[in-house]
């Protein structure tokens, strides 16, 4: 199901239900949706194909979920290759990435990669102006492709979900969640200047959304709840109340997505590669 794309709306997109935005010359389609910030891509990456992206002026995140061997090159120097479900951060500039089989993969990358907006569905419909903008990065976290594997990460009561960031992004990605989620503990909340895209990878998600009123009538909505099967992006705006539920049997994978990174995050102490992003002497 895919809600139409008008500024200010929540935008929910399950990419078996259109075309792919983009179809490589290797086969592989890619599905996107933007922000105001950033732009989130699902590709189904074929066997053997290339995902070159040129030139890119801020570093962006390549999730694996599976056991395929995905390796990404940047810039002429070495690959780097991982075989299981893991968080890569790729440095600004020129990068490949490719499988030896047949996987999906996502990709964030900040509203500053002007072609990669360009591909989103949702990119004539302009930005969120209650979005704030994104302010030019003050840290940097290397010129080198970092690789965060999650069974390197251990559960670790209090804190929320596995989280990273880039200069400029922000990343959380669940653990995996069994079974329905409890509907007497669900967290419905907002945000108040920045928008939130929800990925899902795999199981199928209720999204309740509520708008709330403001003095004009005209603005009022009706309450949201959408499912989706995987994968699957949600575009949420500020200020719309939102909580997401797993519905059904088996594994379910969620990805929440932000930009720029969130600060209460960082304050927690939540964010797992924190320590490799330092200041930019100016």
């Amino acid at each position: 199901m895919t809600i139409a794309a008008i500024v200010g709306t929540s935008l929910v997109d399950e990419i078996s239900e259109r075309d792919p935005d983009l179809i490589s010359a290797g086969g592989s389609r890619t599905w996107s949706v933007c922000g105001r910030n950033f732009v989130v891509a699902i590709t189904e990456l074929e066997a053997g194909d290339r995902l070159t992206e040129h030139h890119l002026p801020d570093e962006y995140m390549l999730l694996v979920q599976d056991d395929a061997v995905v390796s990404v090159e940047h810039d002429g120097r070495a690959s780097a290759s991982v075989s299981e479900p893991a968080l890569v951060v790729v440095p600004a500039g020129t990068s490949t990435v490719h499988a030896a089989a047949s996987t999906t993969v996502a990709r964030v990358f900040t509203a500053r990669c002007d072609e990669q907006m360009r591909r989103a569905v949702n990119h004539a419909a302009g930005a969120d102006p209650r979005a704030a903008p994104l302010p030019e990065p003050t840290e940097t976290g290397g010129d080198g492709i970092r690789i965060h594997r999650l069974r390197d990460i251990p559960d670790e009561e209090g804190r929320l979900g596995r989280i990273f960031r880039t200069a400029s992004l922000m990343v959380n990605w669940f653990p995996v969640h069994e079974g329905p989620r409890d509907t007497e503990r669900l967290s419905p909340h907002s945000h108040e200047d920045f928008e939130q895209m929800s990925v899902t990878l795999v199981g199928d998600y209720a999204h309740h959304l509520r708008v709330p009123w403001t003095p004009r009538m005209s603005e009022w909505r009706d309450d949201e709840h959408v499912q989706v099967g995987s994968p699957s992006m949600t575009l949420i705006p500020p200020t719309v109340v939102h909580t997401t539920r797993a519905v059904g049997a088996g594994p379910h994978t969620l990805i929440d997505v932000f930009a720029p990174p969130r600060e209460d995050f960082l304050a927690r102490g939540w964010v797992l590669n924190a320590a490799g992003y330092q200041g930019i002497r100016r």
